[in-house]
């Protein structure tokens, strides 16, 4: 968003910046579309969407034009998932292969329908899905020919043709606000690399889940934060490359 172009680049000085038009508040405008979609085709391999973008009627409308318009592969977390509201049918119409990457909470306001929304349903829904994490995420794969990575301990990933895969890394101390941002980034890394989607799930979640045990080695499962993940990406590459 531009009215937070200055305090992102006074933090962050590697990544490059595309501002793009905001409400004044902080949030995306729908009229962020365009100028989204221009970057896109001429610059970008791969979209990720969802962080921090929040939940309102323009950011509903631009992630769901995005999905209708857009023909880099997406990988869609958190307030983009949420964006749909229910609406998993969209997905369908996608122009490009979509990755969504949602914890339990965020699958079953995804599958809940608008019209029975209620906090206990939602509840109720997300005990059932983690109860049967292989067969909801099979299931919605399979419906919307979707890659969906359900997080948890341990994440399942599911694809259109109905594999599903268990990954074995990652630890409880992962479930701490911005991890699963960190896990956006990874998953999108690897697809910009050239990675099919299947791929770039599977190698994003087992690495993500890697660099987390690492962090919780040596920061403890109860002390870990996101960054502790991002820092310690480079040693679990590095203990690829010793094992093989």
């Amino acid at each position: 968003p531009e009215s937070l172009l200055d305090i992102f680049q006074s933090r962050v000085t590697e990544e490059m910046t595309l501002p793009l038009p905001d409400r004044g508040d902080g949030t995306l405008s729908s009229k962020a579309l365009e100028k989204i979609l221009e970057f896109l085709f001429e610059k970008a391999d791969v979209l990720a969407i969802g962080p921090g973008i929040s939940v309102t009627d323009d950011t509903k409308k631009l992630v769901r034009e995005l999905l209708l318009n857009s023909t880099a592969p997406a990988v869609m977390d958190a307030d983009a998932i949420n964006s749909l509201e229910g609406n998993k049918q969209i997905l369908k119409k996608a122009r490009s292969p979509i990755i969504l990457t949602p914890h339990a909470g965020e699958m079953a306001r995804l599958l809940q329908k608008s019209e029975a929304r209620s906090q206990k349903s939602e509840v109720n829904l997300r005990t059932i899905i983690e109860n049967d994490k292989i067969n909801t995420a099979v299931s919605f794969a399979k419906e919307t020919g979707t890659y969906l990575v359900l997080k948890g301990v341990p994440t399942v990933i599911a694809e259109p043709e109905g594999r599903v895969f268990i990954n074995p890394t990652g630890n409880s101390g992962m479930a701490s606000a911005g991890t699963g941002d960190v896990l956006t980034g990874m998953v999108s890394g690897f697809l910009g690399q050239g990675l099919n989607p299947l791929e770039a799930s599977i190698l994003g979640v087992y690495m993500h889940g890697l660099a987390g045990d690492i962090a919780a080695k040596n920061k403890g499962e109860h002390s870990m934060i996101a960054s502790d993940i991002t820092d310690a990406i480079p040693e679990a590459f590095l203990s690829l490359g010793a094992i093989s």
